[in-house]
């Protein structure tokens, strides 16, 4: 049934577009319950699962909450379940998440709270569930990434990617977005088009601290970044950013400066010392980063309260140089050999999905 009248909305909904998440999806659903959401608001897309996800969400959800279609990607399930649950007509705002993410027992309270219809979209804090090495890193870089630069980002008007577990739209924006366009990384897409076609501002909500997951080991851990990389490149094209005047394309150029300045530092300064045979400009420069590096841990590991992130955080090292080279790979690829200029509809989860330990969040 159609409602005209905003007031007449309900104030949330919650989509979770799946593709063979029987391991997880059980645990996020349970999250989100104990989160603050009405089973009644949220909703299941089965993206071409061959396995139990359905079955599995069906134990805590209405069938009718529930979607299974033929695989066309995240993009497209998130679209199409938007269109089949009739949410633009039933609800204000529409909240997309992973389907292997957990929320924080007061995140949709903190969130429904805070959304204002000055803005067309929002996201919350992420941080990741803890693990081993890789988890570690991850909650430094969430932590500086969102602590700090998110927030200078959301005063500028300049956010560059709503992540996928936490990601939130104004409905009445949907039928402006393309959700058509295949990529490795939606939500970036989809954060493009609003700067893009200047839909609105996009609220940044700290309050509302969602989980996610993060790789197991180390070979998935590449895999996921190149992935990321790749997808920034293609977008980055498919939206040429740097060739308009607009403010996203001046702060995502400082972005990869700053990945430039990077490289240098690592390449040509190094070689400056060897072919002058001065060692002690190289050595005050590693210091000095080291010093800062070690700071910034020590910050993120006392506001996390994860004391286990300071014994690894010599390992945080390679992290950063496999995130350089994965950056500077994925630009040979996409911009000079003009590879993954497209990408055909798919997921990225098989192999990296594990059951989740709701209790790290305080969530039985």
């Amino acid at each position: 049934m159609e409602m005209s009248a905003t007031s007449e909305k309900r104030k949330l909904a919650l989509i979770l577009p799946a593709h063979n998440e029987e391991v997880v999806i059980g645990a996020t659903i349970r999250s989100a319950l104990a989160a603050g959401m009405d089973k009644s608001d949220i909703f299941v897309v089965s993206d071409g699962s061959v396995e139990r996800t359905l079955m599995i969400a069906l134990n805590y959800l209405p069938w009718y909450n529930t979607f299974a279609q033929a695989q066309g990607g995240k993009a497209m399930a998130i679209f199409n379940g938007i269109k089949h649950f009739g949410i633009p007509e039933r609800y204000v705002w529409v909240h997309i998440a992973d389907a292997d993410g957990i929320f924080s027992p007061s995140y949709f309270d903190e969130l429904k709270a805070r959304l204002s219809t000055e803005y067309v979209a929002a996201t919350g804090h992420v941080q990741s569930l803890k693990g081993g090495w890789i988890s570690q890193y991850r909650t430094y870089e969430y932590t500086v990434g969102l602590e700090v630069m998110r927030r200078i980002q959301a005063k500028l008007g300049t956010i560059p990617v709503i992540p996928g577990a936490t990601c939130v739209f104004r409905t009445d924006i949907i039928d402006k977005l393309d959700f058509s366009q295949h990529s490795l990384t939606e939500d970036m897409d989809l954060t493009l088009q609003i700067h893009r076609k200047k839909l609105g501002k996009i609220a940044y909500i700290p309050q509302a601290k969602a989980f996610t997951q993060d790789p197991k080991d180390f070979g998935d851990y590449f895999k996921q970044v190149m992935r990321w990389y790749r997808g920034a490149w293609q977008i980055m094209t498919r939206h040429r950013v740097g060739r308009r005047l607009q403010k996203i394309d001046g702060y995502m150029g400082y972005m990869i400066a700053e990945e430039v300045v990077l490289l240098l530092e690592l390449t040509i300064l190094p070689v400056v010392a060897w072919w002058t045979g001065n060692y002690n400009f190289l050595a005050l420069m590693f210091l000095n980063d080291m010093v800062i590096f070690f700071a910034l841990t020590l910050w993120s590991a006392k506001l996390n309260h994860r004391s286990d992130m300071l014994g690894a955080f010599p390992l945080f090292y390679i992290l950063r140089f496999v995130n350089m080279f994965a950056f500077f790979k994925a630009w040979y690829e996409i911009v000079v050999q003009h590879k993954f200029r497209s990408d055909s509809p798919g997921w990225s989860t098989a192999g990296r999905r594990y059951r989740i330990m709701t209790e790290a969040v305080g969530i039985n």
